[in-house]
């Protein structure tokens, strides 16, 4: 189990607005954010693949049936139905940087443009039906570090100042895998000594 925390504000517009909360093609969180509100879930992640987590907003009106979910007085936004993502942790592990660096997905809906934009990147504001995505995988914190930080490796830096080979440990753990192959052939076949010495 991962463990999933949400901090999200929001704004008001004739109503306030919904979050969802998608968790490998499956809605697992859907509820109204009046003002503020702490969400916390776990996740059933899948071991040796991809996990996508989606967090976004649904219900925000653009003329349909005469509703609008944003006021605008003399050219100025003055009420705007949104979410705002203050934090967003997999266990306990600060997830915003990672979920923001993908474009935000606009659902188009009734009454919106047909050619509105449907891609754009946003610091953790919902203030378009549709959603941030991310993949992670387990084991959550290897995942974590090395998509923060690991760079893609760089042969024309010099070796002793290649700062891009940081979190490339592929071949240490190439050799770790292999040390505890030769472990546990020489752990069976004492087994195996030991059980003949036990049987004589």
């Amino acid at each position: 189990m991962v463990l999933l925390n949400i901090e999200a504000t929001s704004q008001y517009c004739n109503h306030w607005p919904t979050l969802v909360i998608n968790h490998n093609g499956v809605q697992i969180f859907s509820d109204v954010i009046e003002e503020q509100k702490n969400i916390e879930l776990e996740l059933e992640s899948i071991e040796n693949q991809p996990n996508t987590l989606q967090v976004g907003m649904k219900g925000k009106m653009f003329g349909d049936k005469g509703v609008f979910d944003t006021v605008v007085t003399d050219g100025v936004i003055t009420e705007d139905l949104q979410i705002n993502l203050q934090q967003v942790t997999l266990d306990q592990v600060d997830i915003m940087d990672l979920l923001t660096r993908n474009d935000y997905t606009v659902d188009i809906v009734p009454g919106m443009k047909p050619y509105h934009k449907t891609k754009f990147k946003a610091n953790g504001e919902l203030a378009f039906n549709g959603y941030y995505v991310m993949e992670y995988k387990l084991p959550l914190f290897k995942y974590l570090t090395n998509a923060k930080w690991k760079k893609p490796a760089d042969d024309g830096v010099s070796y002793f100042s290649n700062h891009t080979m940081v979190f490339h440990y592929e071949e240490q753990e190439k050799e770790i895998q292999e040390t505890e192959l030769i472990l546990k052939e020489i752990d069976e076949k004492f087994s195996d000594i030991r059980t003949k010495i036990r049987n004589t």
